[in-house]
């Protein structure tokens, strides 16, 4: 079984990008922005990026429309209109790369999901994606920008602390008098989701 890890692009070079790959030892790249162009990292264009890193015998492929964080179906929008994640993570187009990539992992390779943003904290391929993958038991391994990696487990610690600080300071009659099933975690990813959510009525805000 291979390792899943995600990326973030950001300002990289090309060359201390790939470093951060060979690290790694990944053999494959899936690019999950929504649109694979950066007007501030041109080296990081589909077309420039996949070139480049045939050089380095590591494949590239998109999977945008599988994983991107722009979908134009509108049923996977909330009423307060920002892209709902946990619904695109069960629609069928989502499911199918899924399964290509757990395939892929089943063979042995190490595979990287690819975005812009360097902290994955801010980003939908580890909000949206890899939590995914998360929940079926696959963990992913972030890679930092200075080549430290951070598990989802840390991420997940990350994200209830921002939002929960206090979830264990409840007291006993605190307890008893809530729901006792309470997922601070989901909630949490909710809320990041809300966050970062790519939104209808202002394009500029979405997370590419």
């Amino acid at each position: 079984m291979g390792n899943l890890f995600t990326v973030g692009h950001s300002q990289h070079s090309m060359e201390y990008f790939v470093k951060l790959l060979k690290i790694y030892n990944i053999g494959y790249v899936l690019d999950v922005r929504s649109v694979p162009y950066s007007k501030y990292a041109e080296q990081f264009n589909r077309e420039v990026l996949e070139k480049k890193l045939f050089c380095f015998g590591i494949k590239y492929s998109f999977m945008g429309s599988y994983f991107g964080a722009r979908s134009e179906d509108a049923n996977l929008y909330c009423d307060e209109g920002y892209l709902d994640f946990e619904r695109v993570r069960k629609s069928s187009q989502f499911l199918k790369g899924f399964n290509n990539v757990v395939l892929g992992l089943k063979k042995g390779n190490n595979i990287a999901l690819m975005c812009t943003e360097k902290d994955p904290f801010d980003c939908h391929r580890a909000i949206m994606v890899a939590r995914a993958f998360d929940l079926s038991g696959i963990e992913a391994k972030h890679i930092l920008a200075d080549g430290r990696v951070q598990s989802q487990s840390m991420l997940n610690e990350r994200l209830l602390n921002k939002y929960y600080p206090d979830r264990n300071q409840m007291t006993f009659f605190d307890y008893i008098n809530s729901e006792n099933d309470i997922d601070y975690l989901s909630m949490a990813y909710q809320l990041r989701n809300k966050e970062i959510g790519y939104h209808l009525e202002n394009k500029e805000y979405a997370f590419a």
